[in-house]
């Protein structure tokens, strides 16, 4: 068995590399790490981190058409915040943003926001429950219960 340690990098194919820059720099705080034009990549990261999210240019945008959710591929990214407080100030944040929330739950061992960003692509920023492992282990009975901020 292969003993990982965590996930390094998410690499994501954009049809405006420049769009996607601005968003994930602008509404969910990455910086820019490098710009590699040889290779076509921008390599972003959160505060601390080496690269986090690797943005690269679709080549053909013509063939590259829009992906379709739940059909193939990438299900999404999720982006863990460490209380309740910062899920409703990333939840506010997105709101000032123009970035509508397609879905808030509770999912019982933590609670979620689902958004996309600028080429459909599905993210999520999540608070979870310090006893999430507890409740995993007596089973999570995920109920997905709505979750409602007040803007």
């Amino acid at each position: 068995m292969i003993r990982l340690t965590g996930i390094g990098h998410v690499l994501l194919r954009v049809l405006d590399l420049e769009a996607s820059k601005k968003f994930y720099a602008e509404v969910l705080g990455f910086s820019v790490l490098e710009e590699d034009p040889e290779h076509g990549g921008v390599f972003m990261a959160l505060a601390g981190q080496s690269h986090a999210i690797d943005l690269f240019a679709v080549k053909d945008p013509e063939a590259a058409g829009r992906q379709t959710p739940g059909v193939r591929g990438l299900g999404h990214v999720a982006f863990r915040v460490e209380s309740e407080e910062a899920l409703r100030d990333a939840y506010a944040t997105l709101g000032r943003h123009g970035v509508e929330v397609t879905r808030s739950i509770d999912h019982v061992s933590q609670k979620s926001i689902y958004f996309q960003d600028p080429d459909g692509n599905t993210l999520e920023i999540y608070y979870e429950r310090p006893d999430a492992l507890a409740i995993f282990a007596r089973g999570r009975n995920d109920r997905d219960v709505p979750l409602v901020f007040d803007r």
